[in-house]
């Protein structure tokens, strides 16, 4: 009698393919994240990393208010979400997806404070200047707000002097559908 060695069991990735969602799915504060996603994985930030070679797993998550968490990466399951809730504001949306794709990029970083240390600050500094123009912010924390104020600046200042923002940031913003989904 030959015995068969059992397979183990896929792992979730594997198991499951994420599904595929229409456009309105990703469409939050007039941002496409889907779009943006793959836009920002092309940074100079970026190119020595897992982002360059391939699309990490995106969800949005729709809350009735605003949350504690924004967004969360989960960087063994190549994978991340983005929290919608009424009243956010481009700037926020756009933050939250860079800040949580540093995440997948650095990973957990052999250092102190290994999530949120000087590797990851580097580097999201570094991809928010060539993403949206941002520079010169110096975060006190890692609570968010700090490059969300930072980008809103430049959209509203764009919008007073009708140019000068940065071209990213336009189609950014610009690039969405209108979504049909209503935020609660």
């Amino acid at each position: 009698m030959r015995l068969r060695r059992a397979k183990p069991p896929p792992t979730r990735a594997a198991a499951t393919p994420p599904p595929r969602r229409p456009p309105s799915y990703y469409a939050v504060a007039g941002v496409a994240l889907d779009r943006e996603l793959e836009r920002l994985r092309a940074l100079p930030a970026f190119a020595d990393g897992p982002l360059a070679g391939r699309a990490p797993q995106l969800k949005v998550r729709r809350a009735r208010r605003k949350p504690n968490r924004l967004g969360f990466a989960v960087p063994s399951e190549f994978r991340l979400s983005v929290t919608a809730y009424p009243g956010i504001r481009a700037g926020d949306v756009l933050e939250t997806l860079l800040h949580e794709l540093t995440h997948l990029h650095v990973g957990r970083a052999a250092e102190a404070h290994a999530w949120h240390g000087p590797t990851f600050k580097r580097t999201l500094a570094r991809a928010m200047a060539e993403a949206y123009g941002v520079d010169g912010v110096r975060p006190r924390s890692t609570l968010h707000g700090a490059y969300a104020e930072a980008i809103e600046s430049i959209h509203s200042t764009s919008e007073r002097t009708a140019g000068g923002i940065p071209e990213s940031v336009k189609r950014a913003v610009r690039s969405s559908p209108p979504s049909s989904t209503a935020i609660e």
